[in-house]
């Protein structure tokens, strides 16, 4: 096995008569779409699974082994007290093999042996799939399968649904639903499994189709004291791991992990505080601490007051603070950049040089373009986009023709080409997400306070992000966008005329993933965010 894809540790236990718990987590490969995205990141899931036990109330009483990339380790399998599989199930011949546990003859017996001493098997998402022939078998190990296959052909009885929904618990006094409360959750549910008689549902999801509670059920328990020895448990739940982010799942899953490996749960459950990918992995050895982003941000309209500068600057400073890698100076005189950048990943401009014919001075210039050059990113934000223009009332003197390259789309004050940029009236209006890119991925349409711009100039192509329908013109008009100048990656946004803006938890995810974007840093949080 390579030693980098597994982890092993023994933290001991203070009483001697309460042993440990050994756990071994099997974890396939990633699959589905590009690193990082979280979606069947198996490893990750692991990663994020283990750290949580090792933080949980049993975690001094747990003794945890990972397995990544499908690797078997025979001998801790051996020893197990229980087995946690996540990973890919197969569908058919291709493109999926079996999981982790169903993969050969021998795992299988393997499985069996262990089972036979009373160990328990938890089977997460993907690897539920089981065939035909092993559904007996799998079934007393676990409680629950997928049911993918029918006469040796692919032929579901199971089913796949996305849903955003609400579970309920349809055995709530069960040990392994004790703290667990479920709100929402949008997820890839499984669902209308096959189930051994003795198995136990423990929540069911309401919006899923079915004929019968039953075929709603996407999490179960089995206690084997009829039929042998040992416990099983299985959700079909944790499609990625965003979706461990949810409460009620991370604890329906560490609660019956402990549950199946023989451990009593606690009164209140294993309830753990979520950890992003970059700490978990620091802290199993698997990655360096994660380092700071560290932000410059230029602030100020000194003659043109109605925007706030002051509101927003502090809007977004707080916004950001929800997110502990990022540290922001914040400047409000531009020849600070000459000497500010040196040490910076992203520039945050929330600056515009209304009736200020000084703009930015040449050595300001010079500074902002090397700082692109070397790779630090800028994030445009509001009426930054207007600034170094001459269209700028009292500021023609301040026009900068490189500056429109780097913010794509600009306020036109004069009546040129398509007609001077303007904006609806302060309001509230529905903005909508465009697109799965990862700046705004998972977010849904959400309602803002703020001023919504139109006809910006440039020729420049962009993709839209978001977007908002405007009153004035009646068309959908873009609202945030991503790029490339020289090295730098560019994120500029429309919203955020004032503090108002930033009432709105998305409005202050999309800031903090603005500046991690920008940084070329994984995006930290949930789409909802704090």
């Amino acid at each position: 096995m390579n030693a980098s894809a597994l982890a092993m540790g023994h933290l001991g236990s203070a009483d001697p008569s309460d042993r440990i718990r050994r756990i071994v987590i099997l974890a396939g490969r990633k699959s589905h779409g590009p690193a990082g995205n979280g979606i069947h990141d198996y490893p990750a899931q692991a990663r994020a699974i283990e750290d949580a036990l090792r933080r949980s109330a049993l975690g001094e009483r747990l003794e945890i082994l990972r397995a990544e990339d499908d690797s078997w380790p025979a001998a801790a399998v051996a020893e197990a007290d229980c087995l946690v599989v996540v990973g890919d199930g197969r569908d058919g011949d291709l493109p999926y093999a079996e999981a982790s546990h169903l993969a050969s003859p021998e795992r299988i017996a393997a499985v069996d042996a262990v089972v036979a001493r009373g160990a328990g098997v938890v089977p997460l998402h993907f690897s539920t799939f089981t065939p035909e022939a092993l559904v007996p078998r799998v079934l007393e190990w676990q409680g629950g399968a997928f049911g993918w296959e029918k006469a040796g052909r692919r032929d579901w009885h199971s089913r796949i649904t996305w849903a955003t929904g609400i579970g309920d618990l349809v055995t709530p006094g069960h040990p392994v639903l004790r703290g667990v409360a479920f709100a929402k959750l949008r997820e890839e549910y499984y669902h209308r499994l096959l189930f051994h008689p003795d198995a136990v549902p423990l929540i069911a999801v309401r919006a899923l189709p079915g004929d019968h509670d039953s075929e709603r059920v996407v999490a179960w328990a089995l206690d084997r004291h009829r039929h042998g020895a040992g416990r099983g448990f299985g959700t079909t739940m944790a499609h990625s791991l965003d979706s461990l982010r949810h409460d009620g799942l991370r604890t329906l899953i560490l609660n019956g992990i402990a549950w199946a490996a023989g451990a009593e749960v606690p009164a209140d459950g294993l309830r753990v505080e979520f950890a992003e990918r970059e700490v978990v992995d620091h802290r199993l050895g698997c990655g360096p601490a994660p380092a700071p982003i560290r932000i410059a941000m230029l602030a100020g309209n000194a003659a043109h007051r109605w925007h706030h500068w002051p509101e927003t600057t502090a809007a977004l400073l707080s916004a950001w603070g929800d997110d502990p890698r990022l540290t922001a100076r914040v400047h409000t005189d531009p020849t600070d950049l000459v000497t500010a950048l040196a040490d910076r990943d992203v520039l945050v401009l929330n600056w515009c040089n209304w009736q200020d014919p000084a703009g930015l001075g040449a050595a300001a210039q010079a500074a902002i373009q090397d700082f692109t050059r070397r790779g630090g990113g800028v994030f445009i934000h509001h009426f930054a986009n207007g600034a170094c223009h001459a269209s700028l009332p009292g500021a023609a003197a301040s026009d900068w023709p490189w500056f429109r390259t780097l913010v794509r789309r600009v306020w036109e004050h004069r009546n040129v080409g398509p007609g001077p940029s303007s904006h609806d009236r302060f309001r509230s209006f529905d903005v909508k997400a465009r697109g799965d890119h990862p700046l705004v991925t998972g977010l849904k349409t959400f309602t803002v306070e703020d001023e919504l711009y139109w006809r910006q100039h440039g020729d420049q192509p962009i993709e839209p992000l978001l977007s908002a329908r405007s009153e004035e013109t009646g068309a959908d008009e873009p609202l945030l966008w991503e790029y490339q100048v020289d090295q730098a990656r560019v994120v500029q946004s429309l919203l955020g005329h004032s503090a108002a803006a930033y009432q709105t938890p998305q409005m202050r995810v999309l800031a903090r993933r603005a500046v991690a974007w920008c940084a070329r840093r994984a995006i930290h949080g949930a789409a909802t965010g704090p």
